[in-house]
């Protein structure tokens, strides 16, 4: 498989249509998650932890949905721009459902060797998912709120 063709599998097959399964073969037992923001909730290496990360957001939004925006490929490097949905129906990390429906924007980096995704960097919208969550506040009120302390 080419690398896009990798990138393809993981989202749709994977993420979309749950086939987690799928992981053994798209990673090495030695992959390692690589977050470019503070992320501290991913559990473990290889395989097992892809399958651990994807159940975690299921069962937050058990309707989650993923789709990719824009690719680029450059030899075994694919940069990926995806759009996360769903609904807030379940705990995700800790926090109680909220039924409210998330859209959140991402950005991730994939390494590919031997057929692999030998490592990912994933950016996205943390603070805007926590938003539309109404666990925080919107930009507009965390700037006036900080503003008024600072006078």
């Amino acid at each position: 498989m080419k690398a896009k063709e990798i990138v393809e599998t993981f989202v749709e097959k994977l993420w979309n249509q749950r086939q987690l399964a799928l992981a053994d073969d798209l990673f090495p037992s030695d992959f390692v998650a690589e977050p470019i923001a503070y992320q501290s909730l991913w559990q473990g290496t290889g395989p097992e932890s892809m399958k651990h990360h994807i159940q975690e957001w299921l069962e937050g939004m058990p309707d989650l949905q993923m789709k990719t925006i824009a690719m680029m490929v450059q030899d075994d490097r694919v940069w990926s721009r995806w759009e996360m949905t769903g609904t807030h129906d379940g705990v995700l990390y800790g926090i109680p459902p909220t039924g409210k429906p998330i859209r959140a924007l991402g950005v991730t980096l994939f390494e590919i060797e031997d057929n692999q995704i030998r490592s990912l960097q994933t950016i996205f919208d943390g603070l805007g998912l926590m938003q539309q969550m109404e666990v925080l506040p919107d930009a507009g009120t965390l700037i006036a709120n900080y503003l008024s302390k600072i006078g």
